[in-house]
């Protein structure tokens, strides 16, 4: 398929750094307040319902939602533009969180909590095709890598905030607090940002017969790279919301003896990780290759799941962490980066919902599995299918993925 230059292009310029700004903002405000809410959410569920059953039940059900909104958002992002998209998911997760500064029952709770979770599927998508639209194949990495760094500043910011205000006020006035962030969203999009959905009457001017394509092209999804895709999201899932925040600080406390605080600062240090190795993985990307940063980045994590897996030690735990700061760094935004740039210009926001359908699965219902194993079986067993699956992964992304930019995927056309 005959690509615009423009897509080839790798500039990155001052001029675009600047033009950037409210975009980073965004990402900065939207980790900031979901980061504020992340642990006042399930402790609040916990003081209303003394369940923990209950608080996994209302997990489960939200994450539904995710499900459901995330193909619907991306078809009407091609319908009806992307700034109204993501105006309309940050409101609704900021009503949300303002009846939750509300309400003292967990049936309310649990409703406002599911129209919210739909809010954050819906904004994603938003800000994921649109991010899509202003990016090219030779920018969009170091672009993805600069959400990345807007976005964990916000979340290294938001908990300490959210536990500051929890202890002068409530719980409750956390959701306050975010709701206040995702409403200054909702302003910052309206004022400062441009709609990017591609002019169809343009396309339809340049030539006249050119037949209407249906926005539910799923041959894309056909592509072998799109499968080796899939496993690395997968992975990502497993790593993030299987391993990080469901067993290991399980595993930290009651194999290894470490306290939450201590396990609090490996979690930061990792993430302090990511925020430096992010931007130099994302001009690695756009210079050389996804791939080139994809697949070694999934054999780094692969390593610090194994090291779990041979070891209930501070100092296996150590390296786990470091592992996983420095592979997550490599793996976020270039497997972002590489499904964009499968995207097809037509029906983009549809491709792209799918895409999030498949990434909401698999952060619902990873955890559930990586859980089971850990309880019916031992951590070991956890952490080796962990292995498994991260190795497999980069030898897919290696073997049959597609590049799709940098100098190795210009010599190839």
């Amino acid at each position: 398929m005959a690509m615009n230059p423009a897509e080839h292009q790798n500039t990155w310029t001052l001029q675009q750094m600047v033009a950037g700004l409210p975009l980073f903002f965004v990402f900065f405000m939207w980790s900031f307040g979901s980061g504020g809410i992340q642990l006042a959410r399930p402790l609040f569920a916990l003081q209303i319902t003394d369940s923990v059953f209950l608080v996994a039940v209302m997990v489960s059900i939200t994450g539904t939602a995710r499900i459901v909104s995330a193909p619907l958002a991306g078809f009407l992002t091609d319908r009806f533009g992307r700034k109204p998209l993501i105006m309309f998911g940050a409101g609704l997760r900021g009503a949300g969180s303002l009846g939750q500064f509300f309400v003292d029952s967990y049936t309310g709770f649990i409703v406002l909590e599911f129209f919210a979770q739909a809010g954050v599927s819906i904004f994603i998508t938003g800000i994921t095709v649109h991010t899509a639209d202003i990016t090219t194949r030779g920018n969009r990495g170091r672009f993805l890598a600069m959400r990345t760094l807007s976005g964990r500043v916000g979340q290294i910011a938001g908990p300490a905030t959210g536990g500051l205000i929890a202890s002068f006020l409530s719980l409750q006035h956390v959701f306050l607090f975010d709701s206040i962030t995702k409403f200054t969203i909702v302003l910052v999009v309206l004022i400062l940002i441009r709609e990017s959905r591609p002019s169809t009457t343009t396309a339809q001017k340049a030539i006249p017969n050119r037949p209407r394509r249906s926005p539910f092209n799923l041959k894309p999804f056909m592509h072998m790279t799109f499968l080796a895709l899939g496993a690395s999201v997968v992975a990502g899932a497993l790593l993030q919301q299987g391993i990080t925040f469901n067993v290991l600080p399980v595993h930290a406390s009651d194999n290894v003896g470490l306290t939450p605080g201590s396990l609090g600062i490996l979690v930061s240090m990792a993430a302090l990780l990511g925020v430096i190795v992010a931007y130099p993985n994302g001009m690695i990307s756009d210079r050389w290759g996804r791939k080139f940063s994809l697949a070694p980045g999934l054999l780094i994590l692969a390593i610090g799941t194994t090291a779990l897996a041979m070891s209930p030690s501070y100092t296996a735990l150590v390296l786990a962490m470091v592992a996983f700061g420095i592979g997550e760094g490599m793996t976020m935004g270039t497997t972002q980066a590489f499904v964009m740039d499968l995207a097809p210009s037509e029906g983009r926001g549809t491709f792209l919902g799918l895409w999030s359908l498949v990434r909401s699965i698999s952060s619902v219902r990873i955890p559930l599995g990586i859980g089971g194993l850990y309880a019916a079986f031992n951590p070991q067993i956890a952490f080796l299918i962990a292995t498994i699956w991260l190795a497999v992964s980069a030898i897919l992304v290696i073997t049959i993925a597609k590049e799709s930019a940098g100098r190795n995927a210009e010599r190839k056309r």
